[in-house]
């Protein structure tokens, strides 16, 4: 199961990125416990004519069945406010699409401005008549919307960023965006083995840390860094990788000439 596949229901391009915002913003946790939130959010969509159609009706009118949904801190109010606001984004700029390209400089070393200026977007669309400021806005919606320029690694961003422009299956390839712009969507599991590879030193999970892991995956594939994604992802979330040395995994893995864990037995 991957959230992508959700994304991947739409042939229409307002359709996907409507359901690619919404997918990678609640994908964080167990995909086993996220999961069925996003098919009932899903299935909402569908019934309200699809993800565009849903998120431009939420403009004026908030779908009273979104209430009950709720995932960890993120209630339904907050997924009601964000759907209103992807629709009031859309509404503002013609697509997220446009925002992202024009939002995207060719000076830009990676997509974090880009993304920045979208997330600034989303922010000041999320308020409604009397509210002031995001920071006033409850925990789980501010969750929704990390920054870039604020530390947070924004895994959930650089994810849609990766779905909406690579053309590698089971990217989408819709953003005119470069490819080697894209940063890596860093989770707890690809910090884990790329530590363990030497593509970072650094213990935090933030931006900077992306960015680096990001830029030595630039010295393999200069063009596609995130390329890498799954693959470093799914040692740990298939549970291949134990974070110790096993001689009957490690000596197995194609990492471990590079893996000091793999390399200590």
């Amino acid at each position: 199961m991957d959230p992508i596949d959700f994304v991947r229901r739409y042939s229409a391009h307002g359709d996907q990125e409507v359901a690619a915002v919404l997918a990678s913003a609640l994908s964080f946790g167990r995909v086993t416990a996220f999961w069925p939130v996003l098919s009932r959010l899903f299935e909402l969509a569908d019934s309200a004519g699809g993800p565009a159609q849903w998120a431009q009706s939420a403009i004026d009118q908030t779908d009273p069945a979104i209430q009950p949904l709720f995932y960890r801190w993120v209630r339904g109010s907050d997924l009601s406010r964000f759907l209103r606001t992807i629709g009031r984004v859309r509404q503002h700029h013609g697509s997220i699409q446009a925002l992202m390209e024009a939002s995207h400089s060719a000076k830009d070393t990676d997509v974090g401005p880009a993304l920045g200026a979208l997330v600034d977007a989303m922010r000041e669309q999320s308020l409604s008549e009397g509210e002031t400021s995001f920071g006033e806005l409850s925990r789980g919606y501010r969750h929704l919307l990390p920054h870039p320029s604020q530390g947070s690694a924004c895994k959930r961003w650089c994810m849609l960023a990766r779905w909406m422009t690579r053309t590698g299956s089971p990217d989408l390839g819709i953003w005119a965006i470069p490819t080697r712009k894209l940063v890596i969507p860093l989770d707890t599991h690809i910090h884990r083995v790329a530590k363990m590879v030497g593509l970072t030193r650094r213990t935090d999970g933030s931006w900077r840390t992306a960015l680096e892991i990001t830029q030595n995956l630039r010295r393999i594939d200069a063009d596609d860094p995130t390329r890498y994604d799954f693959v470093l992802a799914h040692l740990g979330i298939d549970g291949q990788c134990k974070g110790r040395h096993v001689r009957e995994i490690c000596g197995a893995c194609s990492l471990m000439k590079v893996c000091k864990i793999g390399q200590s037995g």
